[in-house]
């Protein structure tokens, strides 16, 4: 039966990962096919902003209300219905000729793909115990990644040879292929950690007391910093590379290629490390804690150097890379540590809480830099790298404060000593 269930939750999380890297190719068809869509429809530069701009409006949004759906309703039927959404707003694209139907289509798939790292992680997590979710958790970062390099790769000749509308199909398609195996084969989480041995409902508790204790706060923090740079990938970061730099796109997306492969390798290296020594009986907080915020310690002061020295080029893009690969461990481990201190039956809503609240420094990042180029009276690369630094700053500070506060196993201890005697059991640990 053992057996059975294993090889049952690594069919699901594939599953999982693969709906990942759809949703990563449904989201950045767009920048590729950008100039043919263009040239087609006749849009100006403001309206094709717009458009850019409008998959976030409902982002956000649709991501906390979904992620307080996903604690009531199987998360096997929640995906389901995101495949859809995706489906349609890609279908919608394929056959929009006007800039109103091209806006839907972007609206839509926005409000799609907001919930889909809080689903597709609570998803995975109803498979495994709160000690063996890093490494799982990793996976479907990793799947990002996956995404992400498959689009670069695939994408643009695909768009090239058969055009922008055959590829918004062709991933539709995938899509419901996608949502046939999972209607196949996907099934939700054996793993049950709503009630007691007993088969008592477990608690829920107070909102306010879960977002409002030190660890959700200072993982969310942190989180948030962490992002800042991240941010400027589909900004600043090929402005900086090429104009500023002189790179060429072939280079600077050899740059982005690897950093990818750096942050997948060591995202797998370290949270099967990790999960390793959980097994042997570390501390959640040794084994979950210490080592992302360790990595994000010397990403600040990677970024530091970066910012506000001079250094040649080589020295500054190997501070960029070993900044950027070791910033992106924190999701997976942060993913964990948010479900750990959650009631299972608020695991989801929290989850999406954290995300949307760490995303909205994609909205504050750009414009930093494009503030700091101002400050440097213009100057791309010395504005860009001054931003960097003060990312650094902000991220360092944070993450030592992190490092002192943070403590999951304490924070789910504290929560349940709110819960009152005569009512329901507290949360037994997992």
């Amino acid at each position: 039966m053992h057996s059975l269930t294993d090889k049952r939750r690594s069919l699901v999380v594939a599953l999982l990962m693969t709906v990942v890297i759809i949703s990563v190719l449904d989201k950045t068809i767009f920048a590729f096919a950008g100039p043919q869509i263009i040239d087609e429809l006749k849009l100006t530069p403001e309206q094709f902003g717009f458009i850019s701009s409008a998959f976030f409006f409902l982002y956000s949004v649709s991501g906390v209300l979904v992620g307080f759906l996903a604690n009531r309703m199987p998360s096997r039927w929640i995906l389901s219905g995101m495949a859809l959404v995706w489906m349609t707003a890609q279908l919608l694209a394929a056959l929009s000729s006007t800039f109103m139907s091209l806006l839907a289509s972007r609206i839509l798939l926005g409000a799609g793909c907001g919930p889909g790292t809080a689903v597709t992680q609570h998803a995975c997590f109803k498979w495994y115990a709160s000690r063996e979710r890093v490494l799982p958790a990793a996976l479907i970062q990793v799947a990002i990644m996956l995404g992400a390099i498959g689009g670069a790769l695939a994408l643009p000749r695909l768009i090239e040879q058969y055009g922008w509308r055959t590829g918004y199909v062709l991933l539709a398609g995938v899509g419901l292929i996608w949502l046939l195996l999972w209607q196949l084969y996907g099934r939700e989480g054996q793993h049950d950690d709503t009630k007691t041995s007993n088969g008592d409902v477990l608690p829920t508790h107070p909102y306010s007391r879960l977002l409002l204790n030190r660890t959700f706060i200072c993982i969310t923090v942190v989180a948030f910093c962490s992002y800042l740079p991240n941010a400027l990938l589909y900004s600043w970061l090929p402005t900086y590379l090429q104009k500023g730099l002189g790179m060429t796109p072939m280079q600077s997306g050899y740059l982005v290629l690897a950093t990818t492969l750096g942050v997948i390798v060591m995202n797998l290296l370290v949270s099967s490390l990790a999960q390793r020594a959980m097994k042997r009986g570390a501390s959640i907080r040794k084994a979950m804690v210490v080592p992302p915020l360790l990595a994000c310690l010397i990403a600040a002061v990677a970024y530091m150097i970066m910012g506000f020295t001079a250094s040649s080029l080589t020295v500054t893009l190997g501070l960029f890379l070993v900044g950027s690969i070791l910033l992106n461990l924190l999701s997976a481990f942060g993913f964990s540590i948010v479900a750990h201190i959650s009631p299972a039956r608020q695991r989801g809503s929290m989850l999406a809480i954290h995300i949307a609240l760490l995303t909205t420094a994609g909205m504050l990042a750009p414009l930093v830099v494009g503030q700091a180029i101002g400050w440097q009276n213009g100057n791309l690369v010395t504005g860009f790298e001054l931003a960097i630094g003060l990312f650094g700053i902000a991220l360092l500070l944070f993450t030592v404060l992190g490092l002192v506060l943070i403590d999951p196993e304490r924070t789910r201890r504290e929560l349940n000593a709110h819960i009152p005697l005569a009512g329901s059991p507290a949360i037994s640990p997992a």
